[in-house]
């Protein structure tokens, strides 16, 4: 009897300390979050893309050119939902010839943004809603299957980062149809052990394989490039096909022109952060952006 429980005792502390201590952010830990949610639903849009169009979950075509296939994108918000960059970007992807799929994780969950830490919506979630928003594309007659790419911003930057490993993708959906590029805007790589993670969280996986940009700003106090500036360089050496730029002058969501001036204690360092609208950065993303679509998210 005494031996019995004795090796339950020892069985429980072996599975408790593996998953205290286990590293968050690989396959296996976005994985065990799946339960904490249920999937999206797509519908394609019925009308053309304006100010005023509903965005959630909808696909936008571009205009002319019936019977094409097209190269698609999903373009996946910040903690704070949708606003008005993401219309910005939407229009400027479809003037660029991709179909758009504006991803909601939110709203249609009766959430107006996930920002606090830790998040109500895990990332295991975020990231599923990107592979399932692929697959949805990849059944339109309308889409090349083979050049859907995703676009990310902050938190839905870090699922488009996570994304770049056909590992997590493959773990968070069956036969999961591999994103031809991500791309990931003012994200981040890694964080440090915190009290609650004490091994802190991988984001840029080791097998990273799939095409990655990551733009970030010098002067992002949220969600510091240090990390991938340590990281990507590594990555790259290996083989990956990653790239990334560092805009000196940008803060974080430098790209929000509607937020300019927004201020908020960072849920990651506790610092005042205060967003600035760059102009400049934001036109140079833009192009970098499109450039780097045009190479590895369409039909070669």
């Amino acid at each position: 009897m005494m031996r019995k429980l004795r090796f339950w005792l020892l069985t429980g502390l072996w599975w408790f300390t593996q998953s205290a201590w286990a590293q968050y952010g690989l396959p296996s830990t976005l994985q065990a979050e799946l339960p904490f949610g249920t999937d999206l639903s797509f519908s394609v849009a019925t009308s053309p893309l304006t100010t005023k169009t509903p965005l959630s979950n909808s696909v936008f075509i571009p205009s002319g050119n019936a019977g094409v296939k097209y190269p698609a994108l999903v373009v996946h918000h910040t903690c704070g939902g949708i606003s008005e960059h993401i219309y910005r970007w939407s229009e400027a992807a479809l003037r660029e010839g991709f179909v758009v799929l504006v991803l909601d994780t939110l709203t249609t969950r009766g959430m107006k943004s996930d920002c606090d830490s830790p998040s109500k919506i895990p990332n295991g979630r975020w990231i599923k809603d990107q592979l399932d928003a692929i697959a949805f594309l990849a059944t339109q007659p309308f889409v090349d299957p083979k050049a859907i790419s995703t676009l990310g911003f902050s938190k839905g930057g870090l699922a488009s980062t996570w994304l770049s490993s056909a590992s997590v993708a493959n773990a968070l959906r069956q036969e999961a149809v591999l994103p031809a590029a991500t791309v990931s805007l003012y994200a981040l790589c890694s964080l440090p052990p915190t009290k609650g993670r004490p091994q802190g969280i991988v984001i840029l996986q080791q097998d990273a394989s799939r095409p990655l940009l990551m733009l970030m700003g010098e002067k992002d106090n949220e969600v510091s490039p240090q990390s991938c500036l340590r990281e990507l360089p590594l990555r790259k050496a290996a083989g990956a096909p990653v790239e990334w730029h560092v805009y000196p002058d940008a803060t974080h969501a430098w790209d929000k022109s509607e937020q300019d001036g927004f201020s908020k204690a960072s849920p990651i360092s506790g610092e005042v952060v205060v967003y600035r609208y760059n102009q400049q950065a934001t036109e140079d993303a833009r192009k970098r952006v499109f450039g780097f679509l045009n190479q590895y998210g369409r039909p070669r």
